[in-house]
């Protein structure tokens, strides 16, 4: 019986997939015939154009450009050289796919063709948008202003997405809250105008980005009503996307507030939903997988913790094996082109010959319908049956035996996963300075070291030669066993950088390097992201001057009789990731007087959620308690910021790792 089943469910699925497989052969053959049979040869380039995006195939793009110039139509030639553009770019051949667009923009141009002018901007935006992010806002600005006079007010919608999606921070532009700001506005007009269109997984989209921001302004309640509405219209539309990436950020929220069952009850949600679709996106399920790790951990439910970490890893890995498999697929997509050019040499074939065999598969179909149909009835009646009996049997299957077995095995694989935590931790521990060799040099200083897990992903560095002492305050990618992991390689490639230099700026720019080739990083946007960001500082104690070079944390300073705290901003770059290789770090010169203090931290301190309303502490509540213990002594004021953190997110819990250092000269 059990045969006879599974032998069914695979028939099942076979028809349903050669069903769809149908269905798509059929548009793609009745363009082919429309191309035979199309007497104008703009009618015959418009069908080509759409015959390379329904076969995957360039052939018929270029075969497109070749007609077009044959008949020296300038609209047309355009034409074909932005789908060719936009071709070369859903492949990901970016340098061939900005020598099209900009052919077709030079052309568009000349001859006033707004609309499609409009889309070229668009594409060159999102193809300057990753390493040049400036450059992609002054497309977008472009390609907006042309929907805007044409009222093509859902094209506008998605350009002033793209806008706020460079805003957001993904490619780093700005500085602090303006860039959520920003980010925030043009979020909110796209949202505006899609509500008012009335697409629904537009809308829901827009949610789930408008969310984002005020997230990341410590609106939290604000940002987990919009994913909540977001969700109900995503579901209700069936936008499969919109449902996972809301699924995985309202379980994020649960989990921040230590609802783990709720939280666990959506990403286990979006998890099915990614894993199941056939087209892995790989980026999307390690943001899902790594929060479900989180979550288990949490829930004290370490094997399942591990299973999903080590999914996490393997999505990275894959995403990585992307890069290594272009050669491949443009070996696969030539074959194509070549399989195409084929098939066009039977155009002397009749065409009522072609329209008599697609009736004939039409008749097959219904009839094998009908009979289909009458299968199921049957089928749904012996699978009822089947799975009565099965229920049964396994009650009675189920013994104390394997019930004890099982709890025995989760107990050894839960003490195995923490005992190798503990032990990474005294790895970790290893490879900081002590605090007494700190304090010895320093005696006016203290370092507030508040990991989120056992182990952290910031840590703090120190080193002393014959004419500086050298201090640094480190966040690193992630936090607990990933973060770990980087804050190590992040401590030997500083104690790399120093051995020859002493100049902030130059040991960053080697930190730099030293990190992209430790983790086989390039400036390829499928590289990894993982990097850090750090305040580094160089001090003289005889001269009372300190050097600062900072990669995204800036140096806060407090005058021994100011009331203000005065910031040197960091260059505005995170070390690793898509950073260039020959990334410049500024240095910054600070003269201090006896009595002045300052800081360098991390940003989880400020990033702390609690209080009476559940908000973000945020870096303007933090420097209000740095002003009201200026005059305390460091120990004090160590103790003073520790005690504070610790009242506030009472009930809340602790969202990254947390890292002060302050010295007064």
């Amino acid at each position: 019986m059990k045969k006879k089943i599974k032998y069914f469910i695979y028939f099942l699925l076979l028809f349903f997939f050669c069903n769809s497989l149908t269905a798509q052969q059929e548009e793609i053959d009745s363009l082919r015939i429309s191309l035979i049979t199309a007497k104008e040869d703009t009618t015959k380039i418009q069908i080509c154009r759409q015959l390379c995006f329904a076969c995957d195939s360039l052939f018929y793009a270029e075969e497109a450009l070749k007609l077009a110039n044959k008949i020296n139509h300038p609209k047309s030639i355009a034409n074909s050289q932005f789908t060719i553009g936009v071709y070369y770019y859903f492949h990901e051949k970016y340098d061939n796919s900005l020598d099209y667009l900009i052919k077709a923009k030079r052309l568009a141009e000349a001859n006033g063709y707004k609309k499609l002018l409009a889309s070229i901007y668009k594409f060159i935006g999102f193809i300057y948008r990753p390493n040049e992010p400036n450059v992609a806002i002054e497309y977008y600005a472009k390609s907006l202003r042309i929907f805007n006079d044409l009222k093509d007010e859902h094209a506008a919608s998605y350009i002033l997405s793209a806008i706020g999606n460079v805003y957001e921070g993904t490619y780093g532009i700005d500085d602090d809250d303006k860039g959520e700001h920003n980010a925030l506005e043009y979020y909110l007009k796209s949202l505006e105008i899609r509500e008012r269109v009335g697409i629904p997984a537009e809308i829901a989209a827009s949610l789930n980005e408008t969310s984002r921001m005020y997230e990341k302004l410590g609106n939290h309640t604000k940002a987990s009503a919009l994913r909540q509405k977001g969700l109900t219209i995503a579901e209700k539309a069936g936008s499969e996307e919109n449902i996972i990436y809301l699924c995985n950020l309202i379980g994020i929220d649960f989990l921040k507030l230590g609802n783990y069952n709720k939280a666990l009850e959506y990403q286990l949600k979006a998890y099915k939903l990614v894993s199941d679709n056939k087209n892995k996106n790989y980026t999307v399920m390690s943001e899902v997988v790594q929060s479900l790790a989180y979550t288990y951990s949490e829930l004290k439910n370490f094997q399942k913790a591990a299973e999903f970490y080590h999914l996490y890893i393997v999505c990275n890995d894959s995403m990585k094996a992307r890069t290594n498999n272009v050669n491949f697929i443009n070996l696969k997509h030539t074959l194509a082109t070549e399989q195409e050019k084929q098939n066009l040499l039977i155009k002397d074939v009749e065409i009522e010959k072609q329209k008599a065999i697609v009736d004939k598969q039409i008749v097959l179909r219904n009839a094998f319908l009908i009979g289909f149909a009458l299968v199921i009835a049957l089928v749904i009646f012996i699978l009822r049956g089947y799975r009565q009996k099965q229920r049964a049997n396994r009650e009675l299957d189920i013994t104390n035996k394997k019930i004890e077995n099982a709890y025995r095995i989760i107990e050894e694989k839960t003490k195995a996963i923490t005992d190798s935590i503990h032990y990474a931790l005294r790895i970790q521990r290893a490879t900081l300075p002590h605090r007494s060799d700190i304090l010895a040099a320093l005696q006016h200083s203290f370092v507030l070291y508040k990991p989120k897990d056992i182990v952290s992903g910031d840590f703090y560095w120190f080193a002393q030669n014959e004419q500086k002492i050298l201090i640094a305050a480190v966040d690193c990618t992630g936090h607990g066993v990933p973060g770990a992991f980087m804050s190590i390689v992040g401590s030997e490639r500083l104690n790399d950088a120093i051995r020859n230099e002493n100049n902030p700026s130059t040991i960053l720019s080697l930190l730099n390097k030293g990190i992209k080739a430790s983790l086989r990083q390039s400036e390829n946007a499928e590289s990894t992201r993982d990097g850090m960001d750090l305040a580094f500082c160089s001090i003289d104690l005889k001269t009372n001057i300190i050097e600062f070079s900072g990669a995204n944390r800036p140096l806060w300073i407090i005058r021994k009789d100011s009331t203000l705290i005065e910031e040197i901003k960091a260059t505005k770059v995170a070390i690793g990731g898509l950073t260039k290789n020959d990334q410049y770090f500024e240095t910054h010169t600070v003269q201090l007087q006896k009595g002045d203090t300052f800081y360098i931290f991390t940003d989880g301190y400020a990033d702390q959620f609690g209080g009476p309303e559940g908000k973000k502490l945020t870096s303007k509540k933090f420097r209000e308690i740095l002003l009201s213990i200026k005059d305390l002594a460091m120990k004090e004021q160590e103790k003073h910021l520790d005690l504070f953190v610790e009242n506030w997110k009472k009930g809340y819990e602790q969202v990254d790792d947390i890292l002060i250092i302050g010295i007064r000269v």
